[in-house]
């Protein structure tokens, strides 16, 4: 057998034998990781000593060979692309993930800010349709225009304020405050007042009153009609309350703020929709025949008590602010619905009573209003 010695440039002279020459091919190896520039010669079975990591296989001989020379000195002469590619894909990924991040807050608060502006306008038509509808001359008929823009300054704004909601706008970021605020100063000759407070506005209590209003005003109006209008207004509000909380699906402020568990859907909340739509259909109904003024103070009377009832459910931790807003929302435009339909049935029973023969008097000589479709 032949040995190498190290001061060999060529390959040795071939021994006895005969081999093919693909046998006597060199095989490119490379040593070192992370210098895949580095490359050294060996021959077929002869596998001198180098660092740490070298490819001491034996060379392969044929075809095999001849492409792992090939790819190895491409390898060495350029360099893998997909270094390049391995650094810069977290930076690009980050760079996409920011730029998604920000047009999603864009869209949020472009959002948001078209939902205020919904809820603004609505409250404002709102207040608009109810002062011009004040004005006018004949302030028991219904104007229709006034009371159409009246329920649809409402609905926008519940509308709008039912898509914030659902969406977890910004135009809802007051809610945690408030709510942190009226858990934070409670106090015992306080809490037991609201618990009463919030009992009697509840469903039961909202069903009794309703029933006992519309009992009053139908002996009154000698007529089942005012009765039905308080308490289909009532029920719808409830209706849509209920489908409401459903669709939008909003969570109970957390456990440990309530003071009474609630385990249902909060938005809206049925105790403002409820009050709401109670104390101002009574209000309507019991100051048809007034002055303007006594029907205003009439009314003022019904926002404070809903108020009151909104604000227990604030202090007790049942509900978030805009689930509040939401309700009185609702229950105001299912008042003016009632509160149309009522003063409808009101003018014609009026006029009817007018184009009689005569009028029916009472033994103290003047005209019953009740006899007359007047609610007294």
């Amino acid at each position: 057998m032949w040995r190498r010695t190290p001061l060999s440039l060529g390959p040795p002279a071939r021994p006895a034998g005969r081999r093919s020459r693909a046998q006597w091919r060199p095989a490119l190896s490379f040593c070192g990781r992370g210098t895949p520039g580095t490359m050294r010669l060996s021959w077929p079975k002869i596998h001198p000593p180098g660092p740490a990591g070298c490819d001491r296989r034996p060379a392969l001989s044929g075809s095999t060979a001849a492409d792992t020379d090939t790819a190895g000195v491409r390898e060495a002469v350029q360099p893998p692309v997909s270094l390049a590619s391995v650094h810069d894909a977290p930076v690009h990924t980050n760079l996409l993930g920011r730029a998604h991040e920000v047009v999603a807050d864009l869209h949020q608060g472009g959002a948001a800010t078209l939902m205020l502006v919904v809820v603004a306008g609505g409250a404002t038509i709102f207040l608009g349709a109810s002062v011009w509808r004040s004005l006018q001359r004949d302030r028991r008929g219904p104007a229709a225009a006034a009371i159409a823009m009246e329920c649809t300054g409402l609905a926008a704004a519940f509308a709008a304020l039912a898509y914030q909601v659902k969406a977890g706008g910004w135009l809802t970021g007051a809610d945690p405050a408030v709510l942190g605020w009226f858990t934070g100063h409670r106090s015992d000759w306080v809490t037991g007042p609201a618990i009463a407070v919030t009992d009697a506005g509840g469903p039961a209590g909202t069903i009794i009153l309703a029933v006992a209003i519309g009992a009053v005003c139908s002996r009154r109006a000698r007529s089942p009609i005012p009765a039905l209008i308080l308490i289909g207004t009532v029920g719808a509000a409830a209706l849509a309350s209920t489908v409401t909380k459903s669709v939008v699906g909003r969570a109970r402020p957390p456990i440990v703020s309530q003071v009474l568990l609630e385990t249902d859907h909060s938005f809206p909340s049925g105790h403002a929709t409820g009050a709401m739509a109670l104390f101002t259909m009574a209000a309507v109904m019991f100051g048809y025949a007034l002055s303007p003024t006594r029907r205003a103070l009439l009314l003022s009377l019904a926002a404070a008590v809903t108020v009151v009832v909104s604000v227990t459910r604030l202090y007790l931790g049942e509900h978030w602010l805009s689930d509040v807003v939401g309700g009185v929302l609702l229950g105001g435009l299912a008042a003016v619905i009632g509160g149309a339909l009522y003063t409808t049935w009101m003018d014609r029973t009026r006029a009817r009573g007018a184009a009689g023969p005569a009028e029916n008097y009472t033994h103290s000589g003047r005209s019953d209003p009740t006899t007359m479709g007047y609610a007294a």
